[in-house]
């Protein structure tokens, strides 16, 4: 074993090149240990210290032909969980570990074979979903026949992968190999990814005949699931969840609280079952489940009070009912302007209920004039819309152009861009009045409180964001329009933190003493979790299967959700020269709104000059590299770490 090895070798982190003895030392033994079984930790010191190599080429070239060799499936499947979110290497080498991971895929004769094929089979389409890579070669190798004969380790992966490539792309011939594997040893696993499949299309459907039958399609995959293993909790679950909305389009109360039970019964084993495992980049399907249980208690609780005669209900009850409303939404299988999913079977009982009582509909006109911040406005106007179309039609003199109509829509154009001049028409003066001074005031008082630094940044911001059609959805706007000023207040704080008085958990902002390193980004990512947590409630750190990775932190709001991608670098802190992170940043909106957040630890040093806060938060628009797809945003934040104290820094040199 070479010394180089032998560090290598030792426990704990990886070590730094330093610990190696520098760049040039490790390049002199790049052939040795690009064939040493301890290759993976000499390329994870690589991923560690990409953005200070000087050549990242050579880092690129050598993970990529250590790789083709290797032969543990543990190393291969941690290294490539990092490859395939590491910005720096696929921008040098995406194209090459496609090929590569295609190549190896089709090797799987042994067991040992067929685990290594799998994982590099689920590296390229992990490649493919957010587009760093074309998909063609990875649709090959999905719809290969000759899978159905492979060992079931590779089998197995290749089904998982077929199901969410469905999901993803819509293509037919994706389906259809997945039915080969339906009469293989892997049969439960297929039966299960086609009931996904046809669960999604059902959550696509555009009218009730599609979707029913793709319910009835899901729940016979289903069953053959739960028949072919004994312990399938997750196809448990998803029958339930499916009995439970069947059960409320027809108003069958029993079944539908039984079907409630058994979905909680099978979500808390599957919960058990998941305890103490690895978090895979594909567990979001238990976030799904844990969506389509709230679902099915939003049916219940609708359930319960439909039928009743009492028109004053609580919010909390109207809540309910449009989290119902909306259920399409619930289980985030597609964005809200898509089809209309489970709307269609949900939404008819609803209407009726309200349509058909006028203290309902008055009520509920009532709660939306004066909607409390947690109401899903858009739900509540969506609803109050059908009503009125409802109603309307149903009116002997309609007069759908009529001259109210037309005035109410011009004295107030903002609301009836947001309601439709159709509603506004419906509603009396004084609730007109209410709903614009709300409608103008909630963003001037909400900017109105920040200093005048402050104020500057996020007009700065807004004025960028302006071309985003996301931003200017009404409820999109409201609520990122918040996550901007706490993210101001947190640079601010940060900004202004003084060395002496700073408790340990602050450090990371400061100058490391004799001996200490320079933080990761765990320690800006984690403090700003805290920070946003306290002032937004709904935030999570690290959180799997986003756009077909994992996000630093996801702060959700009703309707939607954003990440921030957390970064640290200690050269290139220019605005151009912090660009090299947004790919990963927007990569995260391929599966929501296309508007995200990059907080980047300045680690530069600062003998002289900390930037003004203005200088450190702006917005960024990416245009797509493809014409008929949609550009992306990002808000960018630069938090100046590595600080020494006013009293230490010299004068700036004059240019």
């Amino acid at each position: 074993m070479t010394p180089l090895e032998t560090l290598l070798a030792q426990d704990g982190d990886s070590p730094t090149l330093t610990d190696l003895g520098g760049e040039d030392t490790f390049w002199q033994q790049a052939d040795t240990l690009a064939a040493s079984p301890l290759w993976f930790r000499a390329a994870e010191t690589l991923l560690a210290e990409w953005d200070t190599l000087h050549h990242p080429d050579k880092a690129a070239d050598f993970i990529t032909r250590a790789l083709t060799t290797a032969t543990s499936p543990a190393a291969a499947d941690d290294l490539l969980d990092q490859l395939v979110e590491h910005p720096g290497y696929l921008q040098r080498a995406s194209s090459q570990l496609n090929t590569l991971a295609l190549e190896r895929s089709r090797h799987h004769t042994t067991p040992m074979e067929a685990e290594l094929a799998g994982l590099f089979l689920e590296a390229a389409l992990r490649l493919a979903l957010p587009g760093t890579t074309r998909r063609y070669g990875l649709l090959d190798r999905l719809v290969d026949p000759g899978a159905t004969r492979a060992p079931a380790a590779y089998a197995r992966r290749v089904v998982r992968a077929l199901g969410t490539a469905y999901e993803h792309w819509r293509d037919s011939d994706l389906l259809a190999a997945l039915q080969h594997f339906t009469q293989t040893a892997v049969h439960g696993d297929a039966a299960y990814e086609l009931a996904m499949c046809h669960l999604a299309d059902a959550a696509n459907a555009p009218d009730r005949p599609t979707l029913l039958a793709a319910f009835t399609t899901a729940r016979s995959f289903l069953q053959q699931a739960i028949d072919a293993d004994e312990d399938r909790p997750d196809a448990a679950a998803y029958l339930a969840a499916l009995d439970a909305v069947l059960a409320f389009d027809t108003g069958d109360t029993t079944t539908l609280t039984t079907a409630t039970c058994q979905l909680r019964r099978s979500l808390t084993e599957h919960a058990m079952w998941l305890t103490g495992t690895r978090t895979h980049w594909r567990a979001g399907r238990y976030d799904t489940e844990a969506a389509w249980y709230t679902l099915s208690l939003d049916l219940e609780h609708a359930d319960a009070h439909l039928d009743q005669r009492l028109t004053i209900w609580p919010n909390q009850t109207i809540q309910h009912i449009l989290a119902t409303y909306t259920a399409h939404r619930s289980v985030r299988l597609q964005p809200a302007d898509a089809a209309p999913g489970l709307q269609v079977l949900v939404a008819p009982r609803i209407e009726d209920a309200f349509a058909n009582r006028q203290g309902l509909l008055l009520h509920l006109r009532g709660l939306v004039a004066d909607a409390p911040d947690d109401w899903d406005a858009n739900a509540a106007h969506q609803l109050l819309q059908a009503i009125d179309d409802r109603l309307q039609a149903d009116a002997p003199q309609a007069q759908s152009e009529g001259p109210g109509k037309a005035a109410a829509a011009a004295s107030y154009p903002e609301l009836a861009a947001e309601l439709g001049s159709q509603l506004l028409a419906s509603l009396p003066a004084h609730m007109l009045t209410s709903l614009q001074a709300g409608h103008a005031d909630w963003e001037a008082t909400l900017i109105s409180r920040l200093p005048i630094a402050q104020q500057h940044i996020y007009n700065d911001i807004i004025a960028v964001l302006k071309g985003c059609d996301d931003f200017q959805h009404p409820t999109v706007r409201q609520y990122f329009a918040h996550l901007i000023v706490q993210t101001i207040r947190f640079l601010h704080s940060r900004t202004n933190r003084a060395r002496a008085h700073h408790t340990p958990r602050f450090a990371y902002l400061f100058a490391p003493k004799p001996g200490e390193k320079l933080p990761l980004e765990e320690t800006v990512q984690e403090d700003l979790h805290d920070y946003l947590y306290g002032n937004l409630e709904d935030v999570d750190i690290e959180v799997t299967d986003r756009s077909g990775g994992r996000a630093d932190i996801e702060v959700r709001f009703p309707g939607f959700s954003t990440v921030i991608e957390c970064k640290r670098t200690k050269g290139k802190t220019t605005r151009k020269g912090l660009r090299r992170y947004l790919g990963q940043t927007v990569a995260y909106q391929a599966g929501g709104i296309t508007l995200g957040m990059l907080v980047v630890l300045d680690l530069t040093p600062k003998p002289s000059w900390i930037p003004n806060i203005r200088d450190d938060m702006w917005a960024e628009h990416i245009p797509s590299p493809v014409p008929e797809q949609r550009d992306r945003w990002a808000v960018v934040v630069r938090v100046p770490g590595n600080r020494t104290s006013p009293y230490d820094m010299t004068t700036p040199a004059m240019p």
